[in-house]
């Protein structure tokens, strides 16, 4: 069988792993890395022995990949998605798909125009505790869904140190997005207002000028109402480097998931910690877990033609409510999403 030919821009902490997840599929084969960094260029090009670009255009022209990934920070993917599109190339993008509704709505457009396949890396729908909870949920004995709660966080070296465009997103685009589209996924509704809160204080003390935490309640359309919390300031001795939990009522059930407690724990004299074994794992150099998964399952839905479980669409909507609370929290009233 043929291999695909697949490259990578964006060779940054989240590009690493698509780099590596290409290296080591039987099915693709990575023909290029583009980023604006040398220094990240020439690690990648001593670790691999892979071509590398400063300059997506020439990468095209040379590569011919049949499929990009767009692993650039949140604020920067619309530039070289849509470069990629108007090639008729299949892209791959890190959430969010983009951080506007317009430049999501710009790349659904070009997408279809050139009748190219475009999947969002919404990794939280590969958990194994999402499945879980969505076999659940489609039960007939669980009833219908009245409320729902969920929460993710971040320590704050991830803002501050491991991020350097923080400024540019907040908890909302860089976390909330993972939220607000996997309680889709899971109640297959749409949300149809939005009201939030959100407060700064640490991180814009800090020369950093965006929101500390963000708070919103989304009500959907067959009637359930969720409660969404982000936040990228909690102490970084935190045990991991992330923190998420989600509790679920419904007519017969409360259903609950804990992201914190994956079951293993290690101690020191300086720190505990709580790794998430399922997200994303290397051994011999090779990634596995459900962060790596989305990955290998969009050069599948390449190869076999069939539907990728998170595509533009998805990718709109979880803007779309991004932008609504973005719009509540300053205006400090309810916004409803218009369809």
């Amino acid at each position: 069988m043929k291999r695909i030919k697949a490259a990578v821009v964006g060779a940054g902490i989240y590009g690493s792993h698509h780099i590596n997840a290409y290296l080591n599929n039987d099915k693709t084969e990575l023909v290029g890395v583009c980023d604006l960094d040398p220094e990240k260029l020439d690690m990648v090009k001593k670790e691999y022995s892979i071509n590398t670009y400063t300059d997506l255009e020439e990468m095209i022209k040379k590569e011919k990949p049949d499929v990009i990934s767009i692993a650039t920070p949140d604020p920067y993917h619309f530039v070289p998605a849509k470069a990629a599109i108007e090639n008729n190339i299949d892209i791959l993008v890190e959430k969010p798909l983009a951080t506007s509704r317009k430049e999501c709505e710009e790349l659904i457009k070009l997408a279809e125009a050139h009748n190219v396949k475009v999947g969002v890396d919404f990794h939280k729908r590969w958990d194994p505790a999402s499945i879980n909870l969505k076999l659940e949920l489609e039960k007939e004995d669980t009833g219908k869904i009245v409320r729902g709660y969920v929460s993710m966080d971040d320590i704050i070296d991830v803002p501050v140190n491991w991020l350097p465009w923080s400024k540019n997103s907040s908890p909302a685009y860089f976390l909330g997005v993972h939220c607000y589209d996997l309680i889709r996924y899971l109640i297959e509704d749409e949300v149809t207002e939005v009201y939030a809160v959100g407060s700064k204080g640490v991180l814009s003390g800090m020369g950093i000028d965006t929101y500390d935490n963000v708070q919103a309640i989304l009500k959907f359309s067959k009637g359930s109402t969720w409660t969404v919390e982000n936040s990228w300031i909690l102490p970084d001795k935190f045990p991991k480097s992330n923190d998420g939990r989600m509790f679920i009522v419904t007519e017969k059930k409360y259903l609950r998931s804990d992201s914190q407690n994956r079951g293993v724990e290690f101690f020191s004299d300086t720190k505990t910690q709580t790794p998430n074994s399922y997200f994303i794992t290397y051994r011999n150099n090779k990634a596995f877990g459900f962060g790596i998964d989305p990955i290998n399952d969009f050069a599948d839905s390449i190869i076999s033609g069939e539907k990728f479980m998170a595509n533009a669409v998805d990718g709109l909507e979880a803007t779309k409510i991004a932008d609504a609370v973005h719009e509540s929290i300053i205006t400090g009233k309810p916004v409803k999403l218009e369809r």
